[in-house]
């Protein structure tokens, strides 16, 4: 029985290089393995095996499911009716899917593309109801605005020095704006004019709790974090 001087682990005779760490067992300063045998680079290649097959597997399911729900409109209504909806939303989530298997590192990468798939949807949705009708002056306008705010409060998590109190108000924030501008949307196209109401209330409502948020974090407990806080 040998032991690796580098690592310490105990090998069988015979092994002339350490399982756990690459290198020859009865040599310090030997140069590491680059054949991918190290452990680390067997569960990064796993990881990455692991997201390809449910890839593959959300690709099955998501196109047997289209399969299927066409062929079942086409059965019962003689033609694509109620099966464009669910084609169209589950084709989205399997897009969507593949942001988040591939994509999910990179930050601007990821939005863009669930925007581009919001808005693709929103788009074949107006078209399969009644024709471009609802997408232009309400679906465009709000799905990239609710994008641009998710983007906002995640680049400020990933930029903030201390992931307190101030993320929580910060977002309370700009989730107000995006209130005032829904309804400034939705007014204008149900009545053609402007009368804020609810989220001029919903806004001065969450204004209060980002400054009592902003407070505490910057002058009572500058830089203290949100897992230490609620202990988790």
């Amino acid at each position: 029985m040998n032991t690796c001087i580098s690592c310490g682990v105990e090998l069988e005779d015979g092994i002339e290089v350490c399982p756990l760490c690459g290198k020859s067992p009865g040599d310090k300063n030997s140069p590491v393995n680059v054949q991918g045998d190290n452990p680390s680079d067997i569960i990064a290649f796993n990881k990455k095996e692991n997201r390809k097959h449910l890839w593959e597997l959300g690709g099955i399911i998501a196109f047997s499911s289209i399969a299927v729900c066409t062929i079942v409109d086409l059965l019962i209504s003689r033609k694509p009716d109620w099966s464009l909806y669910s084609d169209v939303s589950v084709l989205a989530l399997w897009l969507t899917l593949t942001l988040i298997l591939f994509a999910r590192t990179r930050m601007f990468l990821f939005f863009s593309g669930l925007m581009v798939i919001v808005l693709s949807t929103l788009l074949a949705f107006d078209l399969i109801d009644t024709g471009p009708d609802w997408f232009f002056p309400v679906g465009l306008p709000l799905a990239i605005s609710s994008s641009f705010a998710a983007w906002l409060i995640v680049l400020l998590c990933k930029k903030a020095r201390f992931k307190g109190f101030n993320i929580i108000a910060a977002a309370l924030i700009i989730l107000a704006g995006l209130t005032i501008l829904t309804e400034l949307v939705l007014d204008n196209y149900y009545h053609g004019m402007t009368d804020l109401r609810w989220s001029l209330i919903a806004a001065v409502s969450a204004l209060p709790v980002a400054l009592i948020l902003s407070f505490y974090h910057y002058r009572l407990k500058k830089g203290k974090q949100l897992d230490s806080f609620f202990h988790v």
